[in-house]
């Protein structure tokens, strides 16, 4: 594979783990919504496993107060995302090569992502719709939706398992695109090591590359 294509397939990858966190960020209103307590979701580690537009893909995430750390190994090929809202960064990590790129994030952007700081005119509706099975948790799947200022920014559903103090298990997009299940999820534990650039990191620059700009 050239050296095109695999920072090609390093910016999809980028691009898959914005989709993730966003689906992650709106799992954490969905908790919220009717007053749950979000200390239960201040540190916790679970697998992902989301079928979207740009594939099929399985992450470990490690979730700490507003960082978050997304793995991925693909037949011996391991990628690491950390997102730091604190810094406004993304940090795009290959660990074969040691080599890592930094994506600023803008927190000024109307994104999903700029909702893990408080806004108070965001408004979250949660509707109940029925009680299911989701990977041998019961649930209660939700419909929600998130508006800001009065005009509907995003809506999907959730699945919050009743036997784990309604930790989200499953998300499904309004259109049905993008599913998500959560599994194995452990409740603390997450270090803040994890959120910090290993040592002996090389800096790469993400090189502008024809057809793959910012929608």
């Amino acid at each position: 594979m050239n050296p095109l294509e695999i920072l090609k397939g390093e910016y999809m990858m980028g691009r898959a783990a914005i989709c993730v966190v966003s689906i992650f960020v709106f799992s954490l209103f969905a908790v919220t919504a009717f007053g749950s307590d979000l200390d239960t979701f201040k540190n916790y580690s679970a697998d992902m496993e989301t079928t979207s537009e740009w594939g099929s893909f399985t992450f470990k995430i490690f979730f700490k107060d507003t960082k978050i750390r997304m793995e991925r190994n693909t037949q011996g090929d391991k990628s690491i995302n950390i997102i730091r809202p604190d810094k406004k960064v993304i940090w795009m990590l290959t660990v074969d090569n040691k080599t890592y790129m930094e994506i600023p994030l803008d927190m000024s952007k109307q994104d999903i992502l700029s909702k893990l700081y408080h806004d108070p005119n965001i408004k979250t509706y949660k509707e109940f719709i029925a009680h299911e099975i989701v990977d041998k948790h019961p649930a209660k799947k939700y419909h929600l939706t998130i508006t800001t200022d009065g005009k509907k920014e995003k809506s999907g559903y959730i699945w919050e398992a009743t036997d784990l103090g309604n930790i989200p298990v499953k998300y499904e997009s309004e259109d049905k695109n993008i599913t998500t299940v959560w599994k194995n999820i452990k409740r603390g534990g997450v270090d803040d090591s994890v959120f910090e650039l290993p040592a002996g990191y090389k800096k790469m620059d993400m090189p502008a590359m024809p057809g793959m700009g910012s929608k």
